[in-house]
């Protein structure tokens, strides 16, 4: 979980009047079958939510991820105050420019993990692109409201649910925060507030399969692999995925697709089968990825928590079998 973010400037007459929820100590007990099914249900979100940042920052996965943190940084305190949360929950009700709060390169550096001049150099090209604005304290974002940030924003809003869903079928045993308070302080979907707080989670998920694998470009690869084979895998038998298709499906060039998939299978993290690949581990690799899986359902039971406490209410399908439905609500 990022660090506590400091309170409000004085001069907007708000205060915090509620203390944030405590970190996780540790990750809820969960099977080995549990964490496989998160973590593939990890990928299968993050994924749509990268492609779609990426067609947002002009088919980079870098600038994607850089312009994602600025956006966090800038407005993703809003959630620390009750009095703001709801306030600019949804998409019609955006936060003024006056509430954007700068980070500096060097720190945006330091949360992703890259090296000064790559980000500097890459925030450059984001400013070059009219994304973001320099000032004197740091770097903004520019505030987007337009019908494709919109689409955007209701995408995600749909992927989150997708993402509940995923999990209350395939890891019933967990138990996921729920709320159960309807979204009646607003007529609209809070899309603000949940994409507030995916970034947090995106960004942090991201920063890890990235240190793991090689970098941002690597991870993105590593997650298609995972939910393109993991899908259907058992402990003897994996699909095989091809270069060719994972290609496809994440709009990549094959030569990039191709090395990346090679530095996978050095760092142990990828095992070739026949004419394909699979997200299979090197013995040596079990441990790193295990531990990688502990981390995520952290994660992903901390974004829920989040959400919960904020009053957000994510419904799942009315259809789903009852027995299911009482396993995902399950003990809180």
């Amino acid at each position: 979980m990022p660090t506590v973010r400091p309170s409000l400037e004085p001069w907007l007459g708000l205060s915090l009047a509620e203390a944030p929820l405590a970190p996780l100590k540790q990750a809820p007990r969960a099977s080995p079958d549990a964490l496989r099914a998160t973590l593939y249900a990890s990928c299968r979100y993050l994924l749509r939510a990268i492609l779609a940042g990426v067609d947002g920052a002009g088919g980079d996965v870098v600038d994607a991820v850089i312009l994602t943190t600025i956006m966090d940084a800038n407005i993703g305190y809003l959630d620390d105050n009750p009095a703001l949360t709801w306030r600019h929950a949804t998409y019609a009700a955006g936060p003024p420019e006056g509430y954007r709060r700068p980070i500096t390169v060097s720190a945006l550096a330091e949360r992703l993990g890259l090296a000064y001049e790559t980000t500097r150099r890459r925030v450059d090209g984001l400013i070059a692109q009219g994304r973001c604005v320099r000032t004197e304290h740091g770097i903004h974002a520019r505030l987007l409201d337009e019908p494709r940030h919109h689409a955007g924003s209701q995408a995600n809003y749909a992927a989150v649910r997708t993402l509940l869903r995923d999990l209350q079928t395939r890891a019933p045993e967990i138990g996921w925060p729920m709320a159960e308070a309807a979204e009646a302080k607003t007529e609209d979907p809070p899309l603000r507030l949940v994409n507030r707080r995916c970034a947090v989670f995106a960004i942090d998920t991201l920063r890890r399969f990235a240190d793991l694998s090689g970098g941002y470009g690597e991870a993105l690869v590593y997650m298609g692999v995972v939910e393109a084979t993991g899908r259907g895998a058992t402990d003897d038998v994996w699909p095989s995925l091809r270069t060719s298709s994972l290609a496809r499906s994440l709009n990549q060039p094959i030569p990039s697709i191709r090395r990346r998939v090679q530095t996978l299978m050095a760092r142990g993290l990828v095992t070739a089968q026949g004419s394909g690949f699979d997200a299979r581990p090197a013995a040596a690799m079990e441990p790193e990825v295990s531990r990688l899986a502990v981390a995520n359902l952290k994660r992903l039971y901390e974004l829920f928590r989040q959400l919960e406490a904020l009053g957000v209410a994510l419904e799942t399908d009315a259809r789903q079998a009852p027995a299911a439905r009482q396993a995902f609500e399950g003990p809180r």
